[in-house]
C-alpha cells in the first residue's frame, strides 16, 4: 500500500504560480501606464521657454545701440525672464531686464561655469553668435541644472540589463509577499482545522454515550414496541451525527491537501458490488431498489485508490438519492460501470426530483461560495475524485432524476 498526498496540493502550487506570473505581468502593466502618465504630466509641467537663439534673431543693431523687438519683449516679460549680451571680453554691451545682483563683466572661466550651471541662482543658457554670447536666464527654482556624465559602454550595459533588473526587483517583492501571505495563510487554516478536530474530538465521546444507551435500550424487554421504535430513532439519528461531523474532517482535510491517500490497488468494480450491498442491507425492499450493470471490459480493470475514501463517495451518491430524491414510490438506482480508453467511467441515476439549478451551480463552480442545503455529501464525492486524480460531473437526467458521472485512471489487469 502506498501513501500519497492530494493532487489538489498540485493544483494548489500550480495556482500559485500562475496568480505570480498574473500579478508580475500585471505589475509591468501598471507601472507602464504609470511612467506613461509621468510623461504626460513631465511635459505639462515644463514651461517653453524663450532661449538665446530667439532673442538674437529678435536684436537689432541701429545707430543707438541694440534693440529688442517689442513682441519679444512681451514675450519675456511673460514668462519672467531676462537676456544680456556679452562681447568677446565678457562685457555685457546689452541687456533687458537683468536682475540687480547680475555683474557687468565676466570672466572666461565664469562664463564656463555659468553654461554648465546656474548664475546668482538663476539657471541661464547661452548662445554663442560670432564673437558674442547671449545669456537668457529664467526664473530662480523654476528648473534643475546639472550636467549628468556617463561613460558610454556602461549606458549600453544598463540598455541591455535594465529590463532584467525590473523583472527581478518585481519578483522579489512579489514573491517576498507570496511567502509572508502564504505563512499567514497556512497558520490561520491549522487553526481552522485544529479547531474543527477539538469540536469533532468532544462531540464523538457524548455521540458514543448515546449511540451505546440507545442500542442498550431498544434490545430491553421492559419497553414498549413504540418505544423500541423511538430508540431506533435515536440511534439512526446519532449514526447521522456522526456521520456529519466525519463529514466536516474530511472536506476540511481534502480542501486543504491534508488529507494523505492511502493507495492501493483494487477492482472498482468489486468496491462497487460491495458498497451496493450494505446499502441494500440497510434499506427494506420496498424503500430502494438497485440495477447495476457492469461491463465485461469494466470487470477486468482495476485503479489505484484510496479504498475508504471511495467506499464513502460510492456510499453518499447512494445516500443522496435516497435521503433527497424526494420520490413517491420506491427509489430506483442506475449503477452503470464501463471502461472508455484509459478511463473507469461509473454512473449513478435515480428516479427522483433531480438536482435543484443553485446545487448544480454550486457543484460546478471553481470559487469558493457559501454551501448550499444538501451539498456536504456531494461536496465531499467530488473532493474525494479529484483528489485521486478523476473527472466528476453532475447533472440531471432528460426523462427525471438525478445523475453523476465519475471518471478514474483505468489500468488493465493483463498489462500488470
Amino acid at each position: 500500500m502506498k501513501v500519497r498526498s492530494g493532487l489538489p496540493g498540485i493544483r494548489k502550487a500550480l495556482y500559485y504560480v500562475m496568480a505570480l506570473m498574473l500579478i508580475i505581468w500585471l505589475t509591468l502593466i501598471a507601472n507602464v501606464i504609470l511612467f506613461v502618465v509621468i510623461a504626460i504630466r513631465y511635459h505639462q509641467e515644463t514651461p517653453e521657454y524663450v532661449l538665446g537663439g530667439e532673442v538674437m534673431e529678435a536684436l537689432t543693431l541701429t545707430e543707438n545701440g541694440y534693440e529688442l523687438s517689442v513682441p519679444m519683449q512681451t514675450t519675456l516679460t511673460q514668462m519672467r525672464q531676462w537676456a544680456m549680451l556679452l562681447n568677446e571680453d565678457g562685457e555685457v554691451i546689452w541687456s533687458y531686464r537683468k536682475p540687480v545682483e547680475v555683474k557687468e563683466s565676466y570672466t572666461r572661466s565664469e562664463i564656463a561655469r555659468m553654461s554648465k550651471w546656474y548664475l546668482e541662482d538663476y539657471p541661464v543658457y547661452l548662445r554663442v553668435w560670432d564673437d558674442q554670447i547671449m545669456v537668457v536666464g529664467i526664473p530662480k527654482h523654476s528648473m534643475w541644472k546639472y550636467n549628468v556624465q556617463c561613460p558610454t559602454p556602461w549606458i549600453d550595459y544598463i540598455k541591455n540589463i535594465w529590463i532584467w533588473i525590473v523583472l527581478f526587483d518585481f519578483s522579489l517583492v512579489l514573491i517576498s509577499a507570496f511567502f509572508f501571505t502564504r505563512k499567514w495563510s497556512k497558520n490561520r487554516e491549522q487553526v481552522r482545522i485544529e479547531w474543527i478536530s477539538g469540536i469533532s474530538h468532544d462531540i464523538r465521546t457524548p455521540l458514543s454515550m448515546v449511540m451505546g444507551y440507545s442500542d442498550a435500550l431498544q434490545n430491553s424487554e421492559n419497553l414498549s414496541v413504540e418505544e423500541k421504535r423511538q430508540m431506533e430513532v435515536i440511534r439512526h439519528q446519532s449514526i447521522v451525527m456522526k456521520e456529519l461531523v466525519e463529514d466536516l474532517n474530511l472536506t476540511s482535510r481534502l480542501e486543504y491537501s491534508m488529507q494523505a491517500l492511502r493507495v492501493e490497488k483494487l477492482r472498482p468494480a468489486a468496491v462497487l458490488r460491495e458498497v451496493a450491498a450494505a446499502f441494500l442491507s440497510d434499506v427494506s425492499e420496498k424503500e430502494a431498489d438497485i440495477d447495476m450493470v457492469v461491463s465485461g471490459q469494466a470487470e477486468e480493470i482495476w485503479t489505484e485508490a484510496d479504498r475508504q475514501l471511495l467506499i464513502r463517495a460510492f456510499r453518499n451518491l447512494l445516500n443522496n438519492s435516497m435521503q433527497h430524491g424526494e420520490q413517491q414510490e420506491t427509489t430506483v438506482i442506475a449503477l452503470r460501470m464501463w471502461k472508455e480508453r484509459r478511463w473507469c467511467c461509473i454512473s449513478f441515476a435515480d428516479n427522483g426530483v433531480g438536482y435543484s439549478q443553485e446545487l448544480l451551480n454550486q457543484l460546478h463552480s471553481r470559487k469558493k461560495k457559501k454551501i448550499v442545503q444538501n451539498i456536504g455529501g456531494l461536496n465531499i464525492v467530488q473532493k474525494i475524485v479529484l483528489a485521486h486524480g478523476g473527472k466528476i460531473r453532475f447533472e440531471n437526467n432528460k426523462h427525471g432524476g438525478s445523475f453523476c458521472e465519475i471518471r478514474l485512471r483505468a489500468y488493465s489487469m493483463k498489462s500488470k
